[in-house]
């Protein structure tokens, strides 16, 4: 379990599986910061839903990719929770197209979701982690960047790039305290339809024989952000439903 009162801020937390991180974190004691870019109805949705457990919650609206905003959001949620001591990155969109179809501005698009967003939103915590001698960062991430794939190119860099940065970060900062690990998905039920034959036939490439579900993500963010993984940083940790065994 957390620490109960650990103040946490979950990106791209409106919907899929940032909602279900925030709701776990929530249940497991934490207060929550939620984020959205634009979707402030459902954020909202996800507030109430943790204030209905006891647990305090904010909304923080704005784009991880902005510098500007993410300082913003960095001191509106230490203004009103106090300082972030887990930090979540989640916010992503995912553009699929061939490599030569892309322009210029949708590539660079692509590369600020993650490889620039999660180093803009570590960089606005990290210092006061290091004031406190503790703090732990989850990054999502997305088996692609290991694997590649056709039509993904966008995504498999972006994603290899935050991995790096999830290392590097578990490197640099592990003997002042803080924690960095990823967490690679590759297909969950959010976005799955199996009813879709274009769609079904990637099952059996899943040891499962199904898609990730959104509470194994938030359960394994979860236990790697309490004190029982105090062991584990600079760790990659595929929760893909056995889709990398193939």
């Amino acid at each position: 379990m957390l620490r109960k009162g650990t103040v946490a801020w979950v990106t791209g937390s409106s919907r899929g599986i940032g909602r279900a991180i925030a709701l776990e974190l929530a249940r497991q004691g934490a207060d929550v910061a939620v984020n959205c870019k634009s979707s402030v109805a459902e954020g909202e949705a996800v507030v109430r839903e943790i204030g209905q457990m006891g647990r305090r919650a904010v909304l923080a609206v704005g784009d991880t990719r902005v510098p500007a905003d993410v300082e913003r959001m960095a001191g509106e949620i230490r203004r009103s929770l106090g300082p972030v001591a887990l930090l979540v990155n989640n916010a992503v969109f995912a553009l699929q197209k061939q490599f030569l179809d892309f322009t210029v501005d949708e590539w660079r698009s692509q590369l600020d979701y993650k490889a620039f967003g999660y180093f803009l939103t570590a960089r606005a915590v990290i210092p006061g982690m290091l004031e406190r001698g503790s703090g732990v960062i989850i990054n999502v991430l997305s088996t692609v960047g290991e694997r590649g794939g056709i039509g993904e190119i966008g995504y498999a860099v972006t994603n290899g790039g935050a991995m790096a940065l999830t290392r590097g970060l578990a490197s640099e900062f592990g003997t002042r305290g803080i924690r960095i690990n990823g967490v690679m998905a590759n297909w969950a039920e959010n976005a799955f339809h199996a009813d879709r034959p274009d769609e079904a036939r990637w099952l059996p490439r899943f040891a499962l024989g199904r898609v990730t579900r959104l509470e194994e993500m938030a359960k394994t963010v979860a236990f790697l952000a309490s004190d029982d993984a105090s062991g584990i940083t600079g760790a990659i940790i595929p929760v893909d439903a056995g889709f990398l065994l193939t």
